[in-house]
């Protein structure tokens, strides 16, 4: 049966809310005009408020007949509307919208198997939301499906989904206060093809309270304009941000204009980061860091930021295991303050442990093309095939008491006009030819079949 003759339709008229409130709310906004602006706003807000019951029961009586509620064309106050398991919302084709009106969630729902949004906008008017609520608040939701709606003026997080799963597909998110989309505890949610855009915080966040598997998929999402209002080092202001989570993949993502990173992987394992569009990113682009465990960061393309992919926390989180290929890096730059050596000391690709960094092309960093390893923190790291031009230092390796092994194999290097390879003290020099003194000086580094031009 279609959803034309198995819904339930909400008339323009409001019939269905009772025609008397609606009404009486309209006589009530106009009535106070003339009184002051905190009295004007309790007494106008009040009958939008006594409306929400009303729909609230049409809700659960679509629900329980198990048809499609469809809300009337133009906008809808309310606040605090719970959704049953097995609702079903949808929008008029001439568009419907809610806005909140009131302490949120405007929408919530919890303990379900399934629950479904298509065609709506969902306004949260700016209004400030608590920090451990989301416009939308779904717990607990086996398949949460949001479709094709759009998301606007969160006055906090705007989809906050709580060990959920379902799919989150073509909708678009913008100015919220802090990020556009929270998933904690996730159970195989996909996140695809939704338009990011304006938030104070981060665009995507997918966490987990503690390290497991997550098995979230994000695809072709397109994410921009993403602050740091929050303040912090890298918790806040990326276009994609995986805390604990496992089993992650981000791929075809565009990204662009965040104030941190573009993909940021704090601590998961088995993530992989393929295919994304990095463009105008603030500190490092592609971030894999603290405890993370076999990262995979490929065929990727960053234009613009201070330093390009690093793998890094090896001596003091353990983070290892990555392979890093394929990834096209160019348009690297200075911070503001003209400062050189800041995130990952300006090097275009950064890895410590367990990492193959093979197969990338780097156009241009203002200190270093492949940084293997950072004082004693270096172990099993292997350099080979890259192509870098435009970097003072193509490819430096730790030598520093306590660095281990590392090789450096088969790389086509120009236009360095400090070292192709150099053995590194932290950020010193310590030999401008490694190639010479590897075997000799640094029995731990391999150096072979390079070329200089």
């Amino acid at each position: 049966m279609s959803s034309a003759t198995n819904c339930t339709c909400l008339p323009a008229s409001g019939a269905t809310l009772s025609r008397r409130h609606l009404l009486a709310g309209g006589l009530a906004v106009a009535g106070c005009a003339a009184l002051p602006g905190a009295a004007r706003a309790r007494l106008a807000l009040g009958p939008l408020i006594a409306a929400a019951p009303a729909l609230q029961r049409a809700i659960f009586a679509a629900t329980q007949a198990r048809r499609v509620f469809r809300l009337p064309p133009g906008v809808t106050r309310t606040s605090g509307l719970v959704l049953p398991d097995g609702a079903r919302l949808a929008g008029a084709p001439r568009g419907s919208a809610l806005r909140l009106a009131g302490p949120g969630p405007l929408l919530s729902a919890a303990h379900g198997a399934r629950i479904s949004l298509s065609g709506l906008t969902l306004d949260g008017g700016a209004a400030k939301l608590d920090a451990s609520h989301g416009l939308i608040d779904f717990h607990d939701i086996a398949h949460a499906a949001i479709e094709g709606c759009t998301i606007r003026r969160a006055g906090g997080i705007a989809l906050r989904l709580e060990r959920c799963g379902g799919v989150i597909r073509q909708c678009r998110i913008e100015g919220s206060g802090r990020s556009a989309l929270f998933s904690l505890d996730a159970a195989g949610l996909v996140i695809e093809d939704n338009i990011i855009a304006d938030c104070g915080d981060n665009g995507l966040q997918v966490w987990r309270s503690q390290q497991g598997f997550d098995g979230t998929l994000l695809k072709g999402n397109r994410i921009s304009g993403i602050r740091n209002v929050s303040g912090g080092a890298g918790q806040y202001g990326n276009g994609i941000s995986v805390f604990r989570a496992g089993g992650v993949t981000a791929s075809g993502n565009t990204i662009n204009r965040v104030a941190y990173s573009a993909l940021r992987n704090n601590s998961g394992h088995d993530v992989t980061f393929s295919g994304n569009d990095c463009s105008d990113c603030g500190e490092t682009a592609i971030f894999a860091e603290f405890a993370f465990r076999n990262a995979v960061i490929n065929d990727n393309r960053i234009d613009g930021a201070l330093s390009g992919i690093q793998m890094v926390n090896f001596a003091d989180a353990g983070g290892r295991g990555a392979l890093c290929t394929g990834n096209h890096i160019r348009n690297l730059r200075l911070p503001s303050d003209g400062a050189g050596r800041q995130w990952g000391y300006q090097a275009a690709i950064k890895a410590e442990a367990d990492a193959l960094v093979a197969g990338n092309e780097i156009a241009g960093a203002p200190w270093m093309g492949v940084m293997a390893g950072w004082g004693p923190s270096l172990d099993a790291v292997r350099v080979e095939h890259n192509r870098i031009a435009g970097a003072p230092i193509g490819i430096g390796v730790s030598v520093a008491p306590g660095a281990g092994r590392a090789s450096v194999t088969g790389n086509l290097i120009a236009g360095a006009s400090l070292a192709a390879v150099a053995a590194m003290l932290w950020d010193k020099v310590d030999s401008a030819d490694l190639a010479a003194d590897a075997g000799a000086r640094f029995p731990l580094i391999t150096v072979a079949g390079n070329r200089a031009a």
